[in-house]
């Protein structure tokens, strides 16, 4: 039975997904219980494909000693075997409301060689009231806002004016 190579954009809500994803590793980082000494909970990813769709990715404390020594990022990787969820909103990182979650089955190979060329940065535009969630103390940022740079567009005679930012996380 051959393997279905999908895209992020592909993934449904709902448990376990046997497809193979090719995806970039932009960025990962440490969740940790500070209110029970630093406990680490889990290792957050944002992951992008080929179709530069940003997706979040998770891996369990209890599973990161197994995948712990193949993150790497700005590395491609191949991604199959592992369980799709929606994304609680406080902790939601990227457009997408999905996010994958390593389990037991899980496959998380390094690609040598590039079949599809895959981003290496990605970014998005946010309104004001999506920069103010970014504010609420619950949320983890996969690193430290640098910037954040805002334009007002008016027509002469319109009532309706459109506000757009973009923020630039290291």
């Amino acid at each position: 039975m051959a393997i279905t190579r999908i895209f992020f954009s592909d993934l449904k809500s709902g448990g376990k997904c046997s497809s193979v994803i090719e995806a970039r590793l932009l960025r990962y980082w440490e969740a940790r219980n500070l209110k029970h000494g630093g406990d680490l909970m889990w290792v957050d990813m944002l992951m992008v494909d080929v179709n530069a769709t940003i997706m979040q990715a998770t891996i369990y404390a209890n599973r990161l000693p197994r995948f712990r020594s193949k993150l790497a990022s700005r590395k491609m990787y191949s991604i199959s075997g592992f369980d799709v969820a929606r994304c609680a909103q406080n902790y939601r990182l990227s457009d997408s409301p999905l996010l994958i979650r390593f389990n037991d089955l899980t496959d998380f190979d390094e690609l040598t060689e590039q079949v599809s060329p895959l981003p290496e940065k990605g970014f998005r535009f946010r309104n004001q009231s999506e920069l103010a969630g970014l504010a609420n103390p619950n949320a983890q940022l996969p690193g430290e806002i640098t910037s954040v740079k805002s334009t007002v567009s008016d027509t002469l005679g319109d009532k309706n004016w459109q506000l757009s930012s973009w923020i630039s996380i290291l």
